[in-house]
C-alpha cells in the first residue's frame, strides 16, 4: 500500500525515489506500486536497484527476477507526456492565486474595502493547500486523481461564478472566492502534483518542473487577462468569464488523469500516522521547518501588492498587470530552472539558501527604490525567479537530508506548518500598509511592509543556512 502522502512528496518529485510498477489486471490503472522507497547514497549516486513487482495468486506483490527497476517507469511516451500536459493545465488554476493582486487593486479602487481587508480573500485562497495537506493527499490515494480533480474543477468554477454576485460584499467574496475557490484549487493541486513521479524516474525533475511551472504561466496569463477584462467589463462579468475559462481548461485535463498506483484505504485506515512527530528530535528538521515556515509569510506579499504599488508610483493598471505577469513568468522559470540547477551543480540545500537570500536582498535593496517601470520589472523578475525556486527545492531538500522512506510524513508536517504563513503573511503586510496611511499616502506607506517582507526572507535564509552547517561543514560540498 502506498504511504499516505506520496502525493505530497510528488509535489516535489525532485526526489530520487524508487517506487516501481508493473502491470496487473486487478486495478483500474493497470499498475500497482511498491511501498519500498529508498534514498540515494550519501554521495548522491543513483538510487539502489529495486526489483519490479508482480502480483501473486494471493494478491500480494512480489519481485520479478531479472528485470531492471528503471524499466517499470515509462519515462516518456504519449501517455506519460499527456499526464504532464494535463497536470500542467490543472496547475494553471493556481495562477489565479498569484493574479489576485489585479482583482484586489480594482476592489480597493472601487472603495469596497481597504487593501488590509481585501488581502484576506487571497490569503484564504492560498491557505487551503496547507490546510488540507494530509486529507487532500489521502483523498487522492483513496479515490484517484481524476475524481479529486473533477471535484476541484467544479469548486473552482463555481467559486468564481458565485463570487460575481458578491462584488459588493467582503464576507461573500471570502466564502466564494476564498473558501470555494481555495478548496477547489487545492484539490486540483494535490491531484496533479502526484502523477509525474509515477510516470518518470530519469526525467522526473523535468516532468515535475514542467507541471509546477503551470502555476507561474497561469499567473502571467490570468494577470494580463484579468486586467484586460476589467478594462472592458464589470467586476461581475470578469469573474464569470474567469470561472467559465477555468472550467473549459480544467475539465478536459481532469478527465484524462490516470493513476498507475493501486488505491489505498480510505482516510482513517488502521496504522496510518498523520504526522511523524519524532522528526522534531532532529535539529536539522526543526530548523528547516522553521525556516521554510517563516519564508511563507512574505511569499505572497509581492504578487498581492505589486499592482497597488505600481499604481501608487504613477503607472497605469495595465502596466501594473504586465509587471505582475513578469513576476509570475519568472516564478515559472524559477520552479523549473532552479530544480535542474540544483541537480547539476549545487544540490538542493545549497541552492535553497541562495534562493532565500536573493528573495530577501531583492526585497530590501531593489523594491524600496523601484519608483519607475525599469527597476520594478527587475525586482519582479529576480524576486519571482527565486520565490518560484523555493517551491521546487524544499521537497528535494527534505529527501536529500532525511531520505525518501519517510518523505511523505516529513513533508506533510512541513506543509501543515506553512499554514500560518499562507494565512497571515499578506494580511500582516496589508495591516502595516494601512497603519502607515494606505496606498493614498504614497511610497513611504509601503516601506514598513517591504522591510517586514525582506527581513523575514533573510531570517528564513539564516535558519536554512544553519541546517546546511549542521549537515556538512565543508563549504563546497554539493548537498
Amino acid at each position: 500500500m502506498p504511504s499516505s502522502a506520496t502525493k505530497i512528496a510528488a509535489l516535489v518529485s525532485s526526489t530520487p525515489a524508487s517506487q516501481h510498477f508493473s502491470r496487473t489486471d486487478g486495478d483500474a490503472a493497470g499498475f500497482i506500486a511498491s511501498s519500498s522507497v529508498s534514498s540515494p547514497n550519501a554521495e548522491g549516486g543513483r538510487p539502489p536497484h529495486v526489483e519490479p513487482l508482480s502480483v501473486a495468486d494471493d494478491g500480494l506483490a512480489e519481485p520479478l527476477a531479472g528485470q531492471e527497476a528503471f524499466e517499470s517507469y515509462p519515462d516518456g511516451g504519449r501517455e506519460a507526456w499527456t499526464m504532464v500536459a494535463a497536470c500542467f493545465a490543472l496547475f494553471t488554476t493556481l495562477g489565479l492565486n498569484f493574479a489576485w493582486g489585479v482583482l484586489q487593486a480594482r476592489f480597493v479602487a472601487d472603495g469596497l474595502a481597504p487593501a488590509s481587508t481585501m488581502v484576506w480573500v487571497g490569503s484564504v485562497q492560498t491557505s487551503f493547500e496547507a490546510m488540507i495537506a494530509v486529507p487532500g493527499a489521502r483523498l487522492v490515494e483513496a479515490y484517484g486523481p481524476r475524481r479529486v480533480a473533477l471535484i476541484g474543477t467544479l469548486l473552482v468554477a463555481a467559486g468564481s461564478a458565485l463570487g460575481s454576485f458578491f462584488t459588493e460584499s467582503v464576507p461573500g467574496l471570502i466564502v466564494t472566492e476564498g473558501i470555494m475557490f481555495g478548496l477547489g484549487q487545492a484539490l486540483c493541486f494535490f491531484a496533479a502534483a502526484t502523477l509525474p513521479s509515477a510516470y518518470f524516474l530519469r526525467r522526473r525533475n523535468l516532468a515535475t518542473g514542467i507541471v509546477f511551472a503551470g502555476s507561474g504561466v497561469g499567473g502571467a496569463i490570468y494577470s494580463l487577462l484579468t486586467a484586460a477584462l476589467l478594462s472592458w467589463l464589470s467586476l461581475r462579468w470578469t469573474l464569470r468569464i474567469l470561472g467559465a475559462l477555468m472550467l473549459l481548461v480544467n475539465l478536459p485535463a481532469a478527465l484524462v488523469l490516470r493513476t498507475r498506483t493501486a488505491r489505498a484505504e480510505p482516510m482513517g485506515g488502521a496504522g496510518r500516522r498523520m504526522f511523524k512527530w519524532s522528526a522534531f528530535g532532529d535539529r536539522r528538521f526543526t530548523l528547516l521547518l522553521v525556516g521554510s515556515s517563516v519564508a511563507l509569510f512574505p511569499l505572497f506579499v509581492p504578487p498581492f501588492f505589486l499592482p497597488l504599488y505600481a499604481t501608487s508610483v504613477g503607472l497605469s493598471p495595465t502596466v501594473a498587470s504586465v509587471i505582475l505577469a513578469g513576476f509570475n513568468l519568472a516564478s515559472a522559470f524559477g520552479r523549473l530552472g532552479f530544480g535542474l540547477f540544483a541537480d547539476s551543480l549545487l544540490g538542493s540545500l545549497n541552492t535553497l539558501v541562495v534562493c532565500l537570500l536573493l528573495v530577501g536582498v531583492s526585497t530590501l535593496a531593489i523594491w524600496p527604490v523601484a519608483t519607475t517601470m525599469g527597476p520594478l520589472i527587475v525586482f519582479a523578475v529576480v524576486n519571482g525567479l527565486c520565490a518560484g525556486g523555493m517551491f521546487s527545492l524544499i521537497p528535494g531538500t527534505v529527501a536529500n537530508i532525511f531520505g525518501s522512506r519517510d518523505l511523505s510524513e516529513f513533508f506533510s508536517l512541513i506543509i501543515f506548518f506553512w499554514l500560518p504563513g499562507y494565512f497571515l503573511g499578506s494580511p500582516i503586510a496589508g495591516y502595516l500598509l494601512q497603519a502607515f496611511g494606505g496606498p493614498e499616502a504614497g511610497l513611504a506607506a509601503y516601506r514598513p511592509a517591504i522591510f517586514y517582507s525582506g527581513a523575514l526572507s533573510l531570517a528564513s535564509a539564516v535558519c536554512v543556512l544553519a541546517v546546511r552547517v549542521l549537515q556538512d561543514k565543508r563549504l563546497f560540498k554539493k548537498i
